[in-house]
């Protein structure tokens, strides 16, 4: 099935508006509190905020005038392979994942575990929409999905001296 580019864009762009809806959600969305964190635990949820808000910004700053939230390339876009492209395929939804989960752990509300669960579902739709854009328009990005996981680190991989980040 052939779409258009306007039918395209809008099917894109409907995806980031429920992004952004369901992220809102992860803070906002009401429910009985069923469990609360305090202590280390909530310390380290913070913290686990900060390092995927790091990760995710490091993996924005990469793209540079490429960076489009829509799952379709900009024509700025270039195939990055190094840094934390070199460890996921999508990095910037890796840390919107992380960190969401840590918000999630911090609200202490069943309602907002749906919630999350609903993004980790539609990012995955979006990396398989964004996956096929890419790969058409760069050669070497099946090579490079062949080696690199698409929003989990291999740890051995990150623990790796001899793995540099670059290909």
């Amino acid at each position: 099935m052939d779409t258009s580019p306007r039918t395209e864009q809008l099917a894109a762009w409907s995806l980031v508006a429920l992004q952004m809806v369901l992220l809102a959600g992860l803070v906002w969305v009401p429910g009985e509190r069923v469990w609360s964190v305090t202590g280390w635990p909530a310390v380290t949820a913070v913290v686990v905020i900060a390092i995927a808000a790091v990760f995710a910004g490091a993996a924005a700053v990469r793209l540079g005038s490429g960076l489009t939230a829509s799952p379709l390339p900009s024509s700025a876009a270039q195939l990055r392979t190094t840094g934390a492209y070199a460890y996921v395929r999508h990095p910037i939804y890796t840390g919107l994942l992380l960190g969401g989960a840590a918000v999630v752990l911090l609200g202490g509300r069943l309602t907002r575990v749906w919630v999350w669960l609903g993004l980790l579902v539609l990012l995955w739709g979006k990396t398989r929409l964004e996956e096929r854009k890419l790969a058409a328009r760069f050669p070497g990005y099946r090579d490079y999905a062949a080696r690199t996981p698409r929003l989990v680190p291999d740890p051995r991989r990150c623990l790796s001296r001899r793995h540099t980040g670059r290909t």
